[in-house]
């Protein structure tokens, strides 16, 4: 009987395609695989625990202690400078917060500066540590070792150095807070006398300057008399009145004309500048036109109806298409003529009406200004009447002598008020500094191992992503059978037993699985034998794998149990020439099977064949072991399986036959082509993915019937013992006992003695051959007749 496959199909696709496609691309699915993501490797490490914890833990401790050690501890020293915020002012008004928070954080920077840290290798405690400053950029070494802290709440800046000798991390602390002090009072200092100096030639300025108002004064007062300011009149008031207020209005109307002039000038650049009509307007009055809004509607209701003959299937040549055709192109023609002609109507009264307005702001503005020229040469006259006026009243006026006074009170205010700041800026020199030394730095007694522990920390981080990495790297490339996932996405043949495998895990993904998995067994036999079990033929079977340490041994014993559990007759068959795995699991390594069988064209008896046979505890299921391997052959040749299986057929139900693995047997795909079908043995956390892809292609190519693979985790035990006393004592028993047996083994011996003499004939054996076939013969009539 031959089981129709899943794989038959794919047979005679590779067929007509060629294998080598396929083989192609089942590795390239199973071996290239990309580049994996991060979170990946991560979720890999789950299937090693325990051996990502341990040697994690081994290699970060390690890389800890190598990053302690080589890294040595440092010495902190440190030195406070306090920085008042405010400065201590009576005279001076007060700064403002943010230029005293400027101040305050600037000294952070000025502390780090190059002028600062160059004078810190002039102090005579560096003087003595030369040797340990390292060849090269000084200053970028010491800035390296420096720290500088602002507290703006304490006003105290923290001035550190870290080195892992304490005696240079003190002197190279001191030395850079004395620099420092000395920088900000030298800096202080020089501010304060240059303003200082500028005071003083601004105060005796404007002594100089007091000094010659004070003459011209005098001179003016000598000049004018001591009664020439009773001689004042309410006339000269007024003309001096006058004469301001005429210069007042002279100066608006030169404003204004100079503004009137700008507007002309703006005017007559726009006008020759922008187009004469501007082309929105134009489409703006085109589209309000009566007669133009009129005849495009008629247009759109021709087109209108065009669209609708057209929906309604109109041929374009018939009569009335045509006719709607012709008249929208003669109403086209006619609203673009009298687009056009409006357009231009349209355009020449804007045009018109465009220059008759700016000519009449030109003509407006024209006239403004000649007004304008008009008022300011009238203006001008009186402003030269009153001039001589006033010129002539002038010597015998006082307003000098007032004038001359002014000037002398404003100077004189102007030089006392300089002389008060310089007084107040001397008095404030006297006060504190706004920097002064708090403590310099002591001896430090205490490393720090900050760094020790930050680089053991990332040490120890590194080597435990590198663990990871790595275990997930090599799980990921491993390619391990981790759950049903695994292969349904990627096989194209039946998976058996996802279904009662995900019954047994944990559901949150962790917590203990079952020992025993039989569920994909069961579900196989279901498939594969019982559902045929109206055919009258025995359904034969191969279980193989892809390597051989796998236990493919597990899933026979256990397809051979579940069948005898359904009253079903199977014989187990072990052909497992890498390491014989079921015979040595049912303790019948030593005993003689499959092996011992000749080797020929010549199918050995039945007896000799039954012979072999043992019993188990199953009353169903018998087992054939491989057998020693003899000297000049270990392995099995599939003619002897082939007339194994043909020779019981008739007995048994089912025959399933414990193969070689497919990769490391090369009688794997010989002893295949003897049976119905096979599948393929996957354990949990022991079978790889890559290679079932691998040998699902290879067999597809060589044209082997597959049925699928059966998911099993890989322990329990089947219950399948030998009872060799069994089998011994129903080959004692009377054969009238069961006579549908008795008939049965004479029918095949029968068989046996009847393709025995037809092979004699064949072979034409000469002189003891006619005798042999008589013998032969009366043999058989014998059998019959009995």
């Amino acid at each position: 009987m031959q089981i129709e496959s899943p794989t038959d199909e794919g047979r005679r696709a590779a067929a007509s395609d060629g294998p080598a496609p396929l083989m192609h691309h089942a590795i390239g699915a199973s071996i290239y695989r990309g580049i994996p993501e991060f979170s990946d490797l991560m979720l890999a490490c789950r299937h090693h625990l325990t051996l990502t914890f341990v040697v994690g833990s081994v290699l970060a401790g390690t890389l800890a202690m190598v990053a302690w050690s080589w890294i040595r501890p440092s010495y902190h020293a440190e030195a406070l400078v306090r920085v008042r915020e405010k400065q201590n002012v009576v005279f001076t008004p007060q700064t403002s917060r943010s230029e005293d928070l400027a101040f305050f954080r600037s000294q952070a920077a000025l502390v780090r500066s190059h002028q600062v840290l160059s004078a810190a290798f002039d102090d005579d405690e560096v003087q003595q540590l030369t040797h340990v400053v390292p060849a090269g950029n000084r200053v970028e070494w010491l800035d390296g070792l420096l720290r500088v802290e602002t507290q703006s709440g304490s006003e105290v800046i923290s001035i550190t150095v870290h080195h892992e000798t304490p005696l240079v991390a003190q002197a190279f602390c001191n030395a850079i807070t004395r620099a420092y002090l000395d920088e900000i009072t030298h800096r202080m200092m020089s501010d304060r006398k240059l303003r200082e100096t500028q005071l003083e030639q601004a105060v005796v300025a404007a002594d100089l300057q007091l000094d010659k108002l004070w003459e011209d004064l005098n001179s003016v007062a000598r000049s004018v008399g001591s009664d020439s300011s009773e001689s004042l009149t309410i006339r000269d008031e007024m003309q001096f009145q006058s004469y301001r207020d005429y210069a007042q209005q002279l100066q608006a109307a030169q404003l204004r004309g100079n503004q009137l002039q700008s507007q002309l000038d703006e005017l007559q650049a726009s006008h020759e500048g922008q187009p004469a009509v501007s082309e929105e307007v134009v489409e703006k009055l085109l589209r309000q036109n009566h007669e133009v809004s009129t005849a495009r509607k008629q247009l759109m209701g021709l087109e209108l109806q065009c669209q609708q003959m057209e929906k309604i299937a109109v041929s374009a040549d018939s009569p009335q298409m045509r006719r709607l055709t012709d008249q929208r192109d003669r109403f086209a023609e006619e609203l673009e003529q009298l687009i056009q002609r409006t357009r231009a109507e349209i355009s020449e009264t804007l045009q018109i009406q465009t220059q008759s307005e700016h000519q009449q702001l030109f003509a407006k503005l024209k006239q403004q200004i000649e007004l304008n020229r008009s008022e300011k040469e009238f203006l001008r006259e009186r402003l030269t009447e009153l001039n001589s006026v006033v010129v002539r009243a002038a010597p015998k006026t006082a307003v000098p002598l007032d004038m001359s006074r002014h000037a002398v009170e404003r100077q004189s205010r102007l030089a006392d008020g300089l002389w008060k700041t310089l007084q107040e800026f001397r008095i404030e020199g006297r006060s504190q500094s706004r920097v002064a030394l708090q403590s310099l730095a002591t001896l430090p007694t205490q490393a720090n191992h900050s760094r020790q522990l930050r680089a053991a920390a990332a040490s120890g981080a590194g080597g435990w992503m590198l663990i990871m990495f790595v275990v997930g790297y090599l799980e990921w490339r491993d390619c391990r059978v981790r759950s049903p996932r695994d292969l349904v996405s990627r096989s194209r043949l039946p998976v058996f037993g996802t279904n009662s495998y995900a019954a047994t895990q944990s559901k949150f993904g962790f917590g203990l699985r079952q020992k025993q998995t039989s569920g994909g067994v069961r579900e196989a036999a279901a498939r594969i034998f019982l559902r045929n079990q109206d055919s009258a033929d025995c359904v034969t079977l191969m279980v193989t794998s892809c390597v051989a340490n796998e236990s493919r041994h597990l899933i026979s014993q256990e397809l051979a149990v579940v069948l005898g559990g359904f009253h079903r007759r199977v014989l187990l068959i072990d052909c497992d020439t890498d390491r014989g795995q079921l015979s040595r699991a049912l303790g019948a390594s030593r005993s003689d099977g499959i092996r011992q069988l000749p080797i020929g064209n010549q199918a050995p008896a039945v007896e000799t064949i039954a012979a072999l046979l043992v019993a188990t505890n199953v009353d169903e299921v018998d087992f054939m072991p491989i057998g020693t391997p003899n000297a000049d052959h270990a392995w099995i040749d599939p003619k002897t399986l082939r007339q194994v299986i043909d020779a019981l057929r008739s007995r048994y139900d089912a025959i399933i036959v414990n193969g070689p693995s497919w990769m490391g047997a090369t009688e794997g795909t010989l002893l295949a082509e003897e049976v119905d079908s096979s599948v393929f043995a996957v354990f949990v956390d022991d079978s790889r993915w890559n290679q079932l892809v691998l040998c699902e292609e290879s067999a597809r190519q060589a044209g082997i019937p597959l049925s699928g693979s059966i998911f099993h985790s890989g322990t329990g035990k089947s219950g399948l013992r030998l009872q060799p006393d069994r089998s011994k004592n129903d080959r004692a028993a009377s054969p009238a006992a069961d006579d549908t047996e008795s008939e049965t083994a004479l029918r095949l011996e029968i068989d046996a003695l009847q393709d025995e003499l037809r092979r004699v004939q064949a072979d034409g054996q000469p002189q003891g051959g006619p005798k042999e076939s008589d013998t032969m013969t009366a043999k058989t009539e014998d059998v019959n007749h009995s």
